[in-house]
């Protein structure tokens, strides 16, 4: 195989969660949204201040 196969072999690699069915795709983006919510709060929420700030979306 030339290097340009491999590298174009390598360039068309598709990340795992294309595999996953609809339903496990949302639990997926759940649980990272899950996953950085919990961080946020560890944080002071931080992330929650400046999304505040940036879109005023805390009443």
């Amino acid at each position: 195989m030339s290097q340009y196969q491999e590298n174009t072999k390598q360039a068309l690699a598709t990340p795992d969660t294309i595999q996953l069915s609809t339903e496990e795709r949302i639990k997926f983006i759940a649980n990272l949204i899950v996953d950085r919510i919990i961080q946020d709060e560890k944080d002071n929420f931080a992330l929650l201040e400046k999304i505040d700030a940036e879109y005023d979306t805390i009443a």
